[in-house]
């Protein structure tokens, strides 16, 4: 066996990248990092009883070469013992029809095919990324920006169906590899074309940095990306563990609610760790500029803030939630979509308990305690003097001419003029709970309640209100 087949068995083996008797698609370019890799597994294919399917892939833009490379792969997986399958797809035509660059459609459309060919994910995806192309990926996205997850660089693993068993492979040693088993592989003329940054970026900038800066740039950037994979790791972890105490409600691209007050709680990384997740779920890319403004959204101290983002979707702060919704469904719609108003509601609360208010999709828990508990569990609720209420109480809608005394102002004012000094939006304000008790204005639920209910050194029972998502 020669020792890159052993080297590549034995990360197979500890890495667990491949199991005995998968399928295999492999995407197989007739380039020398693919031809080595349809090599290398079908050497190792006996052992392992894996089925192999050698995919070659025709992006339409270079048809004086696609033939003979497509003949090239046939042969060698049918002397290999492997299946073969050939499919053209339109690059050109696609980015055009997407706004996307050659590049990105051209990735897009290879993983596509790769998938409908693995037939929905009953086996493996194999690709052929070199420790080199590595070393050139992290670099191109520092290049265009990123933060940690994409200076982690490629992973040998993708979503446990694209494996890459190469990425810690050098280019020469796959080089020698195909000397040594005296294997015939085609060079892609479109990697000499500068017009592509990647090309420029592996023929001229990491030559210019390893010559003029550091001859181990290759090797630092690979080993960097390796320390920030496992960091990675680790933040995901963190942020999954966080996801169900924040997120309240998750109805993936129909939109979700995060609670304000346990989003605070969580460390800054892991706070952007969740809106990133809270982006990809309700189908928004996460771009470095759209989490600091979701990150100001949250901390911003404005109840019913805004902020609208693409296809149709808007994140608003509402009543300690942060709300991501598409009022009018995925559409590339632009200003403020008008939510529906909310129907007036009234609903008695007879003591503790729940209460749906279906008309703003609420729910009002109620709580009677014998006492006030400590500051730190006090955030996201509202919290009153239960012996100066009247059961029932009423929650309602806001009404006009309400009034009240809001906690610690001086003296009583109209809420319609606590929400313009409170910067509360007017769609927001038709969703207001007043909780009422004996005709007063008790408490406008997650905003303020009345100065006059207030808990004080004599009070006894006390009554906590909360809202939350139906």
């Amino acid at each position: 066996m020669h020792p890159l087949e052993k080297k590549i068995e034995r990360l197979i083996r500890q890495e667990k990248l491949l199991a005995r008797g998968d399928r295999l698609v492999l995407g197989v370019s007739a380039g020398p990092d693919s031809m080595a890799l349809l090599h290398l597994l079908a050497a190792l294919a006996p052992a392992w009883g894996w089925s192999l399917l050698a995919v070659y892939l025709d992006h339409g833009l270079r048809p004086g070469e696609t033939a003979q490379e497509a003949a090239l792969v046939r042969e060698a997986a049918g002397r290999l013992g492997a299946g073969f399958a050939s499919e053209r797809v339109d690059v050109q035509g696609e980015a055009g029809r997407r706004g996307l660059s050659l590049e990105h459609s051209g990735r897009l459309l290879r993983y596509e095919v790769f998938a409908r060919l693995a037939e929905g994910g009953g086996a493996k995806i194999v690709v052929a990324h070199t420790a080199d192309e590595q070393a050139e990926e992290i670099l191109l996205r520092l290049l265009r920006g990123t933060g940690r997850k994409g200076l982690a660089g490629m992973a040998t693993v993708r979503e446990g169906q694209v494996v890459r068993p190469l990425l810690t492979t050098a280019k020469e040693e796959v080089l020698a590899y195909l000397a040594d088993r005296k294997i015939d592989f085609a060079v892609d003329s479109s990697n000499q074309d500068r017009r592509y940054l990647r090309n420029r970026v592996r023929l001229d900038l990491l030559p210019h940095l390893a010559d003029r800066y550091n001859p181990n740039i290759a090797e630092n950037l690979r080993q960097t990306g390796m320390i920030l994979q496992d960091e990675e790791a680790f933040l995901a972890a963190a942020a999954e563990r966080a996801w169900p105490a924040v997120v309240t409600r998750d109805g993936g691209e129909g939109g979700l609610v995060m609670a304000l007050p346990q989003f605070a709680g969580e460390p800054r990384a892991i706070r952007r760790r969740l809106l990133e997740t809270a982006c990809w779920r309700c189908g928004q890319r996460p771009s470095f500029k759209i989490i600091g403004q979701l990150l100001e959204l949250a901390e911003d101290d404005t109840s019913g803030s805004r902020l609208h983002l693409g296809g149709g979707l808007r994140v608003s702060k509402q009543g300690g939630q942060l709300i991501f919704n598409r009022p009018q469904g995925n559409k590339p719609l632009r200003g403020d979509l008008g939510e529906p108003a909310a129907a007036p509601f009234s609903v008695e609360i007879a003591g503790a308990g729940v209460y749906p208010i279906p008309e703003i999709g609420r729910l009002l828990v109620v709580e009677l305690l014998a006492s006030l508990p400590a500051p730190a569990s006090l955030e996201g609720a509202d919290w009153l003097d239960a012996e100066l209420l009247s059961f029932p109480l009423l929650a309602r809608s806001v009404r006009a001419g309400d009034r009240f005394r809001p906690l610690g102002a001086p003296g009583r004012k109209k809420v319609g003029d606590f929400f313009t000094d409170a910067k509360v939006a007017r769609a927001e304000r038709r969703r207001v709970v007043v909780v009422e008790s004996a005709g007063r204005v008790a408490a406008l639920a997650g905003y303020r309640i009345e100065h006059a209910f207030r808990v004080t050194a004599a009070t006894g029972r006390v009554l906590k209100i909360r809202l939350q998502p139906l």
